[in-house]
């Protein structure tokens, strides 16, 4: 298992295709490291052996797969994580515990998302900028959308970590200015936003 660094504090673990495994974010602070996702697949957590203080994005399988294999600390999850891992802080709104912020974003990936932010730097957001694929279509829910944007805008990192990207790092501007154009193709008759697939 090769960790990607990023810079002193923060590096990650490389998405996998088989078995299909979330990046799982790996932050030093202080004494302690936080995981953001826990990914899925034994191999993907192999080296992995400390308490760790750990946040789940959300509760699909490549991000909380692998959570009985993890060694918790604290875990911190939303309400609809709970629901599916059965235990873990629910995070309502914003929660920080030294530099680290924990807090909740709104997403048409899937309802209960979580991001991270460090240092006020870079900020983990998972699958939260992806849409959900339905017949030939990105579906995104506008009133997500908006709210996404508010909480991202709100956000002092001026870079976001996301899950599955190459490389991991986007320009929050840029990720801000893409949800905006998205969020202008909404219809008045529609909470639904469809984009064709190219």
């Amino acid at each position: 298992m090769d960790l990607i660094r990023i810079n002193d504090r923060i590096s990650y673990i490389e998405t996998t295709a088989d078995p299909l495994c979330a990046d799982i974010g790996i932050i030093k602070a202080g004494d302690e490291t936080w995981l953001f996702d826990v990914g899925n697949g034994e191999k993907n957590v192999a080296d992995l052996k400390d308490d760790y203080n750990i946040v789940l994005s959300h509760f699909h399988a490549d991000h909380v797969g692998n959570l009985d294999k993890v060694s918790a600390k604290s875990l911190y999850v939303s309400n609809e994580t709970f629901k599916h891992v059965g235990r873990g802080t629910i995070v309502r709104e914003d929660v920080t515990v030294g530099d680290i912020h924990i807090f909740p974003l709104p997403s048409s990936h899937v309802k209960g998302g979580l991001g991270l932010e460090v240092d006020e730097t870079y900020a983990f957001v998972g699958d939260g900028l992806y849409s959900k694929v339905k017949d030939g279509f990105y579906i995104y829910n506008s009133q997500m959308v908006k709210e996404e944007i508010d909480v991202l805008e709100k956000l002092k990192a001026p870079f976001l970590l996301v899950s599955h990207l190459k490389g991991l790092v986007r320009e929050k501007a840029d990720a801000i200015e893409e949800l905006k154009k998205i969020y202008s193709f909404r219809d008045k008759n529609s909470s639904e936003i469809r984009i064709p697939m190219v």
